[in-house]
Formats: C-alpha cells, sequence, structure tokens
C-alpha cells in the first residue's frame, strides 16, 4: 500500500484536511494510535502517529523525517502536446508519475486540438500516483505554448539533452536506444496527434533538439509519452 501526501511535514504536530480525515477514518478504519507514512512530493518522508480524531479532522505527529528520498540523478522533463481526449492525458499524468517524471509542461502546437487543460485536476491526479506508487517527487506540472517552452531554454546546455519525437522521417529517425544519454537533464518533446509541423522541427532544432524514435511503431501521443518516460529510466538506471 502507498502513503500519504501532505506539504507541511517541517512541522511536527499537523491537522490533516477533512477529505483525508475523512478517508482515513471512514475508508480506512484508522484509529487512534496508528503510525502512517507521509511524503510532501520533495523527497521528505515522514513517520506519523495519530494523536486526536475528531468529527471533521485527524491531528498527527511527526516521529521521524528523512530526507531526499528516492531522489534520481537526473531529471527527466516531459513536454507533450495534450490530445483531444482528455481521459488520455490524465492517464499518461498517472503512469508517468509511477514511472518517474520530474516535470510535466503541456505544450499547445499549431496542430493541437486541444488548447486547455484543467491543472488543478491533473495535479490531483499526479498526488494520487505519487500516493498509489509510494514515490516521494511531485512533478511541476504546467501549460504553455511549444514557442513559450523554447523562448525559456538557453540556446546550448551542456548538461541538458534535449530530445524530440518526430515521425515524418520514421525509417532514417534514431531509436532512443542510440542515444548516449550521459546529461544530468533531459527534455523529451512529444507532439500532437497530427504531429509537429516542419516549421516547429526545424525551430527546435535551433535550440539543439535531436530527433528520436520510441521504438519501431508509430505510438499514440499519451503512449510515446509513457514509453519515453520508461525507455528513459531505464537507460539512466
Amino acid at each position: 500500500m502507498g502513503h500519504y501526501f501532505l506539504e507541511n511535514l517541517e512541522l511536527d504536530l499537523i491537522s490533516m484536511s477533512v477529505e483525508e480525515s475523512r478517508h482515513l477514518t471512514k475508508v480506512l478504519r484508522k484509529q487512534m494510535g496508528d503510525q502512517l507514512i507521509f511524503t510532501d512530493g520533495k523527497g521528505t518522508i515522514a513517520k506519523a502517529e495519530i494523536i486526536d480524531i475528531s468529527k471533521h479532522e485527524c491531528r498527527v505527529q511527526i516521529i521521524d523525517r528523512q530526507y531526499n528520498v528516492g531522489k534520481r540523478d537526473f531529471s527527466l522533463h516531459l513536454a507533450v502536446a495534450p490530445t483531444k481526449n482528455v481521459d488520455r492525458m490524465e492517464w499518461m499524468v498517472e503512469k508517468a508519475v509511477e514511472v518517474g517524471v520530474e516535470k510535466i509542461t503541456f505544450i499547445i502546437c499549431e496542430r493541437s486540438e486541444r488548447k486547455h487543460l484543467e491543472l488543478a485536476r491533473m495535479e490531483r491526479i499526479a498526488i494520487a500516483a505519487l500516493k498509489q506508487s509510494s514515490a516521494t517527487y511531485l512533478p511541476e506540472i504546467k501549460i504553455c505554448t511549444l514557442k513559450e517552452l523554447l523562448a525559456s531554454l538557453t540556446p546550448v546546455d551542456e548538461n541538458e539533452i534535449r530530445l524530440m519525437a518526430w515521425c515524418e522521417d520514421f525509417d532514417h529517425t534514431p531509436n532512443i536506444k542510440e542515444f548516449p544519454i550521459n546529461q544530468e537533464n533531459i527534455l523529451l518533446l512529444i507532439g500532437p496527434e497530427g504531429d509537429f509541423t516542419s516549421q516547429e522541427v526545424e525551430k527546435a532544432k535551433q535550440f539543439h533538439f535531436q530527433e528520436v524514435k520510441l521504438g519501431n511503431k508509430i505510438l499514440r501521443t499519451e503512449t510515446a509519452a509513457v514509453y519515453g518516460c520508461c525507455a528513459i529510466s531505464v537507460l539512466k538506471s
């Protein structure tokens, strides 16, 4: 079973939210004296004991803390164009968090059919996946245009490898396993269902993005994103 999520683990005595308290007492049947494991999504793990249960809230006392638990020696930034079907993006966020990702940016491209997402819901899904999988780092989630993402990058970063999944020249595009991913930071770009335009590809190349294919099949956007997270995690392990 996974652990629980609380943002203020530096406090010694914490009052849990009404929703979390109800889940602990009504669904999980937790009682006074029971011990729980919490994370703040920033690498901290805390053991806590339930010291008070009331109608509307539970209070827990922190017993022990550990820091930087599960921190990877690399950072994966997944930039992916949202699909028309929002359910697929929710599934992708859930699985990416379970596999491991440090940042998710939804990018609006020229061929994007969806230009808006409810980030608060995506964050709730990410927290649920964090708890279920006993992960300790919650990814930052944001949305912007591809143009804005590229503008935020430095032209050259020797400590970052930038990969762009592109299907136009599929037979001649190198497989991700052929890349020596030695850098500490990895930025993986996944395009919309209609793929990137040639102009977007050329613009990305100006920021040293390299074309890459993920396996030997044409994948859906959300499948490509999860495949990429898995492949990079394996290649960096």
